[in-house]
């Protein structure tokens, strides 16, 4: 079976060959795993970069013990529909917010770098669930560089900014340009693999703290508009906290799709999540990667002009489209 390798798997492969560290290669492994197409003919390849990642882990994990290794290297495994990094300069209330939207118990401190390492919460949304990642803070003297390896590998990015600070809005932009010098953008569309080293991570702007902000908050819309999606939330009154995980799940890079079978009422209980931007045989082939050499075609309710009528196979799915798959 040919292994139809995607474009970002190629450019995440050259990357591998042009490594020269082991935090390098194991970024663009970590990456390779991410974006190989899951089917019986990559099988053999998912077996051997899982084998070289788990490798180079041991390998770091010795110069920990040892005291060679400049530090720990951390990866977080994803779960839910999508893994979203929070990612801000010191004390910008990232944890305060992990707190308030997951059942994660990071430490919470009223003083920078508190944050020392990932710490993982999951966040519901109606029928899913957004895995949010505290970061340590990002700055130019402190950040190790497991860090930006994480934020390479999100599915998205949010942006956090203090809008109790006056330096709320400056910092924000040094926390963008030091990780444009680690060579991940941020950009309002759809995250993309720009070329062998860079790629660009779909972000939204999170202004924390707007119990204290006064007219920092409106400065800080202004600030992002045209830029970023943007939203000013107090996790220490809830204000806006609804609103934001309705905002997060809308630019989490995730749709959802649920199925019927014919003559019955669709399953609306468990949805299927995909990538935006995926078509109607990406959905098919991740319920059941045998279903595409049998399918016949698909019925689909929702996409705004559909009802039940057949769907192009490369139809684009929106959320909350219902499909009905019939075989051969």
């Amino acid at each position: 079976m040919p292994a139809n390798l995607s474009p970002a798997f190629l450019a995440a492969r050259d990357r591998l060959n042009r490594a020269k560290t082991d935090e390098e290669r194991l970024d663009a492994l970590q990456e390779m795993l991410a974006t190989i197409p899951k089917h019986k003919g990559t099988e053999k390849m998912q077996a051997d970069i899982r084998k070289r990642i788990a490798k180079l882990k041991e390998k770091a994990e010795q110069q920990r013990r040892s005291g060679k290794g400049g530090g720990p290297a951390y990866h977080v495994p994803r779960e839910g529909a999508a893994q979203v990094a929070l990612v801000g300069a010191p004390n910008a209330g990232k944890s305060a917010l992990l707190v308030a939207l997951t059942r994660a118990q990071p430490e919470v401190a009223p003083y920078p770098m508190s944050t020392l390492r990932p710490t993982p919460g999951m966040m519901e949304f109606e029928d899913v669930q957004i895995q949010l990642v505290d970061l340590p803070p990002i700055t130019r003297d402190y950040t190790e560089g497991w860090v930006y390896s994480v934020v390479r590998l999100a599915d998205a990015v949010a942006l956090c900014v203090d809008l109790e600070n006056p330096r709320g809005l400056a910092e924000a932009e040094e926390v963008m340009d030091l990780l444009a010098e680690h060579h991940t953008r941020l950009t309002p569309g759809p995250s993309r693999q720009v070329d062998w080293r860079v790629v660009e991570r779909k972000a939204v702007v999170l202004g924390l703290k707007a119990d204290l902000g006064g007219e920092r908050v409106a400065a800080f819309r202004a600030w992002a508009e045209g830029r970023f999606p943007a939203i000013a939330v107090s996790a220490a009154t809830g204000e806006g906290l609804d609103e934001l995980r309705t905002f997060i799940f809308r630019h989490s890079g995730v749709v959802r799709v649920y199925t019927k079978k014919p003559g019955q009422p669709p399953d609306l209980t468990r949805p299927y999540t995909i990538r935006e931007g995926a078509t109607v045989l990406d959905v098919v082939e991740q319920i059941h990667k045998e279903f595409v050499s049998r399918l016949r075609y698909v019925r689909l309710w929702g996409s705004g002009r559909f009802d039940g009528q057949h769907a192009p196979q490369d139809h684009v799915v929106q959320d909350k489209d219902i499909v009905e798959i019939h075989l051969s």
